[in-house]
């Protein structure tokens, strides 16, 4: 097999959050290019029609002017970005720019890396070269099952299963020095299909892993909505699973929804953490601004659970490997002078 048996998050190297933050720049900027998905998958909200009506989010595709607009306002920051990571809850290969976007942000130097997730049903050599030829850094292809009738019952959709193969092949073929990432649930397979899926593809991508499903998503319970059990002492990519008072995503990354709008984090799947909109404010000032900040002080005041999203939020113990917990007294120090700082 060529490619490493290794999840899409780099753990080496990390830098220490307690060290650097308050940030003046985001690490990290999520961007989602549609809130629409072509998959009804069980474990994600996006997944049942009645919560999203509920919730009364846009789904749809992000317009050209309103990336082109972000893209400008990433250079009122004092560094670039180092990851530009264009997903958030919808299907990126549905907004037909996708190719231009990624192209666009490339020219811009106000990014250093760009990567997105996609559920591979879009694939075809057409549209695969223009994504390429835009100069994507990492694309991450996420499985729903190893055959047509899993992915009716895990996604809800008839998939061409044999087709998605061969596209993945000429995709590693054609890669360049895009690195391609592979994973599976493996709560949806057995030992023969984990086997399967590693001989599957394990030479067509660069790292491929078997991840087991979080319940990362706020208010939104994956084994009620499922037959999914969630495992209680192994997080997302196999750490042990802590809780914690303090979400690290709010200190390094800024989530832009498709419609413009800021959320606080990116499993705000419901938009209730909206702290802004890049349609009438520039990015920086919302990074910086009152209602972020105000987040940001509530966690490290340890009142996350007075907060009716984050008090919910599994993403703090399943899925973040940051833990700034024990540097708390110390942040909070430090943030009480930016804050000032902000406000002058």
């Amino acid at each position: 097999m060529k490619a490493r048996l290794k999840s899409k998050l780099n753990l080496e190297k990390r830098t220490p959050l307690q060290d650097v933050i308050p940030l003046q720049t985001p690490f990290l900027l999520y961007l989602d290019p549609s809130s629409a998905c072509n998959f009804r998958c069980q474990f994600c909200p996006t997944g049942h029609k009645d919560l999203i009506d509920k919730s009364g989010y846009r789904r749809g595709p992000m317009s050209l002017d309103l990336f082109e607009k972000t893209i400008q306002d990433l250079s009122e920051f004092n560094q670039p970005l180092k990851v530009l990571r264009m997903n958030k809850v919808g299907e990126p290969f549905l907004n037909k720019n996708l190719s231009q976007m990624v192209a666009l942000a490339k020219r811009s130097g106000s990014v250093e890396f760009i990567d997105l997730t996609t559920n591979g049903s879009l694939f075809s050599p057409e549209r695969l070269s223009r994504l390429l030829e835009a100069g994507l850094d990492r694309l991450n292809i996420s499985l729903e099952g190893m055959n047509r009738e899993q992915y009716r019952q895990y996604a809800k959709v008839d998939f061409d299963f044999d087709k998605f193969v061969k596209n993945v092949k000429w995709l590693y073929s054609n890669k360049g020095n895009c690195e391609v990432t592979i994973k599976i649930p493996g709560n949806y397979i057995n030992d023969d299909q984990k086997e399967e899926f590693l001989n599957t593809f394990g030479n067509y991508c660069d790292r491929i892993f078997i991840e087991d499903i979080a319940p990362i998503w706020p208010s939104f319970d994956i084994e009620a909505h499922s037959d999914i059990t969630i495992g209680k002492l192994k997080g997302q990519y196999e750490q042990s699973v802590h809780p914690k008072g303090i979400c690290s995503y709010i200190f390094y990354s800024a989530v832009i929804n498709s419609d413009g709008s800021v959320s606080a984090c990116c499993p705000d799947w419901a938009q209730k953490l909206i702290v802004g909109n890049v349609k009438t404010e520039s990015l920086k000032n919302i990074w910086h601004s009152s209602k972020m900040n105000n987040l940001r002080r509530q966690h490290l005041e340890g009142k996350r659970h007075a907060n009716n999203t984050c008090s919910v939020c599994g993403h703090l113990s399943y899925c973040q490997v940051d833990n700034i917990d024990p540097f708390r007294e110390l942040l909070l120090n430090k943030f009480i002078t930016y804050e000032k700082e902000c406000l002058a």
